[in-house]
């Protein structure tokens, strides 16, 4: 009986080490967020390989339809030059300092605000002279815009120093250098500057911009713009210095080329504020006369510049999110996209995948998408449809995460955190990832066909 009993007390201590460690694996794999989804292992991440060789060069969008949407572009690009008033009410400038009243939360080192620590910014901001300090300027480097006028972070839930967790409730975008804002406020400090872009309204640092006089708008509007097709490329002095690095997308104006490249004019900052012109250099491969041909094989040669890029929530450390990268890979044909994800279904003709199922909005997708030209949009995140692959939708997108159940059966997520190529179901092969409304294509609420003339544009909010 003795035997019997040790010989079942070894079975069970065996069976037991079996499951501990069949646990064990799977927290190591679903709960850690470590482990790499299949699409990431089993599809090429080289966009160019998805485009139709009989299309390639087949134009997306008539060459009259495209000039029209440079122009547009452009106007917009300038506007805030232009423009002699803000666009944006008080009731706009101050919803940041409405959202965190009472809520100071927690900083990037974990530790709490101060209770005060949103009153005394907004005091600070003397948001009940605004608008005070209006005048056109341009950004100096490429620079972080915030929603209230701090570069500290802020989080409602403490967080760990190095958790690797991207988000920040108070980044709002980041703005490329050479860009033409307008100023509308300044902070009493005289530190900050509430500044609009033609996309984005927020407090930039001071340091990052400097006034522009009349003379300067018209030598920098006169003169073509080239744009920025080599993420990051190196933009440098006349002695080869490297100024500053230049994000795929951004634009600049073009004085020549030469040996040493194409000759552009960046913004200096003097020592009153005010822009100083400078003449810099690119390499010949970095930037490209506005607009590019709009074809399958430019698209996904421009996509290519930023696939396997690291996820960055607002542009936060020079990084992109999902919008702020389909914004930048449409800049170099001339189509001016808003900044949110939203607003940026919105901006095509937006046909609502509402009430579908999945398979219906799939099907949809299938008829109606049309690659490298069309978004496809749920409540957060935006990405773009660019074709078949083994008869289904592939998408190139930036995100973050992919919402899992832990071996428990809590949520959990596995961390992606770049730019990707995936289909509309990518990690469903861990637990979780395909129950009802777990995965891309049943959250769908939309798609977009980019290009549509202003004129022509959907009218509404897709929600």
């Amino acid at each position: 009986m003795k035997r019997n009993l040790s010989g079942g007390a070894g079975v069970l201590k065996k069976t037991c080490g079996a499951i501990l460690a069949v646990c064990l694996l799977l927290v190591l794999l679903y709960g850690s967020g470590e482990a790499e989804i299949r699409d990431l292992r089993d599809l090429s991440q080289e966009p160019l390989s998805y485009v139709d060789p009989a299309a390639a060069d087949r134009p997306l969008i008539p060459a009259g339809d495209q000039e029209r949407l440079h122009a547009e572009f452009e106007a917009l690009h300038f506007e805030p030059w232009r423009r002699e008033v803000p666009r944006h009410r008080l009731d706009q400038v101050l919803w940041g300092f409405r959202k965190y009243a009472g809520k100071p939360g927690y900083g990037r080192d974990g530790r709490r605000h101060p209770p005060d620590w949103i009153r005394k910014m907004e005091a600070n901001a003397r948001l009940d002279e605004y608008p005070q300090g209006g005048f056109p300027a341009v950004t100096v480097r490429r620079t972080d815009v915030r929603r209230l006028p701090t570069r500290e972070s802020h989080s409602l839930v403490p967080r760990s120093p190095g958790d690797g967790h991207p988000f920040d409730n108070l980044q709002e975008s980041s703005v490329p250098a050479g860009s033409p804002i307008r100023v509308l406020h300044v902070s009493r400090d005289r530190r900050w500057h509430l500044a609009e872009t033609s996309y984005i309204l927020g407090w930039i640092p001071s340091e990052a911009v400097a006034s522009v006089n009349p003379e300067m708008i018209r030598s920098w509007e006169k003169v073509p713009q080239v744009v920025i097709v080599r993420d990051k490329s190196p933009v440098r002095d006349g002695k080869g210095k490297i100024r500053f690095r230049a994000s795929l997308g951004s634009l600049y104006p073009k004085t020549g080329e030469d040996e040493k490249g194409i000759r552009i004019w960046t913004a200096a900052r003097g020592d009153r504020g005010e822009a100083l012109l400078r003449e810099a250099w690119l390499t010949e491969d970095a930037a490209e006369a506005m607009p590019l041909p709009m074809t399958p094989r430019r698209v996904a040669q421009v996509a290519g510049e930023m696939a396997g890029e690291p996820y960055g929530w607002g542009g936060l450390g020079g990084k992109r999110d999902c919008s702020a990268m389909i914004r930048d890979l449409f800049s170099p044909f001339g189509l001016w996209l808003p900044r949110n994800s939203g607003d940026q279904a919105l901006y095509g003709r937006f046909e609502s995948l509402r009430g579908l199922t999945p398979a219906e909005k799939e099907a949809r997708i299938i008829r109606d998408g049309v690659p490298w030209r069309t978004l496809l949009w749920t409540p957060g995140h935006i990405m773009l449809y660019i074709g078949l692959h083994q008869g289904r939708p592939l998408i190139f997108h930036n995100f973050w995460s992919v919402k899992t159940r832990d071996a428990r059966g809590k949520q959990d997520r596995v961390i992606v955190g770049r730019a990707a190529v995936t289909t509309l179901h990518p990690g469903r092969e861990f637990p979780g990832a395909d129950r009802p409304g777990g995965d891309i294509l049943s959250g769908l609420e939309g798609m977009s066909l980019l290009g549509i003339p202003s004129d022509s544009r959907e009218e509404g909010t897709p929600r």
